[in-house]
């Protein structure tokens, strides 16, 4: 272990996760955790947050390593942020060959040899909890001894893989370091809103971890830091909220654990001590019997705002096949409960697993369809490396190369044992049914538009209770749906036609200037575009998607094509049409289509502007 005399000089960044500068962002905990600890053993750290900097990122990290002398960047992510990582690994090597780089994170954890492979430039992966690995791993480097005594890691060695003993998880997580805030511009982050979260369009949110893991095992999930839960000290926790609260001023807190809490004892523990901080807190809960009303009535006193559940399936057949060891019925009494209580519900259906049928996914769209009052949102599985379903995939060779699917973004892929049209029909059905199963409010009225991040205000009389709500700073083409204030009736969000007419002028000026455009994502919004447009029926347009199973649909007669269309019709500007992932995305583009000159977010194409600038530009 270094002893606080240093000889060199590192680097930890933060991978960029927004558009630009100022966006939201959900905070990255674990490589915060990892400065901390990195900090506590001695070692120099210089901290990057790539989310608060404008401009190329190898420019930025060509920057900071010159200007610092560093000797080693560090960085990591879940396997989703791959192109994003590999940039920052890759850049780092092109300033100096000699500079070692370190990967952590889900992204290796998950599967390491195929990561590594993947990331091609880093020297040095941790697996697994990586606080305690990093500070031994970097004693090591520093004395040039040899990687094999440290534990939970992988490396190279004569084009070979060493992976090293697993590392014990730590029992007492108190004992870890609190995040390094600060290093990562906390101040900065606290002006904007995180996205993606029910009740969280505010600013003043901060990141928390109350505990590690899940004391489940749900055949769709991986534990990235281990497979133990641990759950800190209340003391601990609230030691660390006192720090906060008395530095920088806090409104909401996301409790960003796989689960909260367990047991009924702890949470009605955490509710008391919590109420006297005057704030709200969004948190994952778990359906059954823990949830009572008697518990509820002090979440709710106690400032929880939103409660958060994996729902997944409205099929016990479904759910026992995911190890979800819950119920429909209790499905159904938790969520009848939470509603009565008056707290928000954020909740999600996710279609694909094994044994999903034609039947069973009718079952839960039928059941979604007539409670509507859950704003359940509705998605399909994402096969992640280290889940069961990715180690069942590769073993029934549905997944062929492991690095070509990370490299690909982990495309949703066909786990089930219905045929590949048969599912892509369900697909479509899934990807439709906001669309045909939810009332849409069609007239609305436009307060404000924010061209630069794609936000509207934007207000709508309700036709159940003729409630006139307001609804700011929404963002298009990533909010599915609206409610009532008053009587939570849940609508699709239209876009306004003066906002459908500006993409479609901009498209058939970017089709002028480009000859052919490519937009990229295909979701229930994408769909929503294409239907009845002429302009983006278009020959000239091209829907791109990862997912093969997208690909077995169809855009209303549209074909949608995978991205090698991009390179083999030469298209020159890509679209992307899913603004959550828009970095991931554009560094895919960047990295695989050299050939592409102009990547823009559709956000942007609502600005009637937009047009005039490409043609000015051509």
């Amino acid at each position: 272990m270094n002893n606080g005399s240093a000889k060199l000089n590192y680097l930890l960044v933060m991978p960029r996760l927004i558009q630009k500068a100022g966006d939201g962002y959900s905070f990255p905990l674990g490589i915060a955790y990892i400065s901390s600890s990195m900090k506590e053993a001695g070692y120099n750290v210089k901290t990057l947050n790539l989310n608060h900097v404008q401009g190329d990122v190898a420019e930025i990290i060509t920057q900071q390593i010159t200007t610092h002398g560093i000797d080693v960047v560090a960085t990591g992510g879940l396997s989703f942020q791959y192109n994003t990582i590999k940039s920052i690994v890759a850049a780092a090597k092109q300033v100096n060959g000699n500079i070692v780089t370190i990967v952590g994170g889900g992204l290796i954890t998950g599967d390491p040899e195929p990561a590594m492979e993947a990331l091609e430039y880093v020297d040095y992966g941790v697996i697994g909890e990586g606080e305690a690995t990093i500070a031994e791993l970097c004693s090591t480097v520093e004395s040039c001894g040899s990687p094999d005594g440290v534990a939970g890691i992988i490396y190279k060695r004569e084009e070979q893989y060493i992976t090293t003993d697993r590392r014990k998880e730590r029992d007492n997580i108190d004992t870890i370091p609190w995040p390094d805030y600060e290093g990562f511009g906390l101040s900065e982050y606290l002006r904007s809103a995180p996205p993606g979260i029910s009740g969280m369009n505010k600013q003043n949110v901060i990141f928390m971890l109350a505990s590690r893991s899940c004391p489940f095992n749900c055949t769709f999930c991986f534990h990235t830091i281990g497979q133990k839960y641990r759950q800190r000290s209340l003391d601990a926790f609230f030691k660390e909220l006192d720090y906060l609260v008395g530095k920088y001023k806090i409104d909401f807190i996301c409790l960003a654990d796989e689960l909260f809490a367990k047991d009924a004892e702890r949470m009605s523990e955490f509710c008391g001590r919590i109420k006297q901080y005057n704030v709200h807190w969004w948190a994952q809960f778990r359906v059954g019997s823990t949830i009572t009303p008697q518990l509820l009535t002090m979440l709710k006193e106690s400032g929880c705002e939103v409660m958060s559940f994996g729902l997944e399936s409205a099929s016990n057949h479904i759910l026992k096949s995911m190890r979800k060891h819950t119920t429909v019925e209790e499905i159904e009494a938790t969520l009848q409960m939470v509603y009565d209580a008056q707290i928000a519900i954020e909740g999600a259906f996710i279609f694909g697993d094994i044994e999903e049928t034609y039947q069973t996914a009718t079952t839960t769209l039928e059941w979604w369809r007539e409670h509507l009052e859950y704003k359940i949102n509705l998605n399909l599985i994402t096969v992640y490396p280290g889940s069961y379903l990715y180690k069942y995939a590769w073993a029934q060779n549905i997944i062929e190369d492991r690095v070509k699917f990370l490299k690909d973004g982990c495309p949703q892929i066909n786990v089930t044992k219905m045929a590949n049209a048969d599912w892509a029909a369900l697909v479509r059905d899934i990807l439709e049914a906001p669309m045909n199963m939810v009332k849409t409010l069609t007239v609305v009225t436009l307060h404000g538009t924010d061209y630069s991040t794609g936000r509207v205000d934007m207000s709508g009389c309700c036709p159940v209770c003729d409630h006139e709500t307001c609804w700011p700073s929404i963002k298009l083409f990533a909010t599915n749906t609206l409610s009532c204030a008053k009587c939570g009736q849940k609508y699709n969000i239209s876009l306004p036609p003066q906002l459908r007419a500006n993409i479609e002028s901009n498209m058939t000026k970017l089709v002028e200037v480009y000859d052919k455009v490519a937009i990229w994502g295909i979701n229930y919004h994408t769909a929503d575009l294409f239907k009845n447009s002429a302009v983006l029926q278009g020959e000239h347009i091209y829907p791109i998607d990862i997912s093969a199973t997208k690909r077995n649909m169809d855009l209303y007669g549209k074909k949608i094509y995978s991205p090698d269309v991009i390179d083999t019709m030469d298209v020159k500007i890509v679209i992307i049409a899913i603004p959550a992932y828009l970095t991931q995305i554009s560094s895919q583009v960047k990295t695989n289509h050299k050939n592409v000159l102009d990547i823009v977010d559709i956000c942007l194409l609502v600005d009637p502007d937009f047009g005039v600038r490409a043609t000015a530009g051509a």
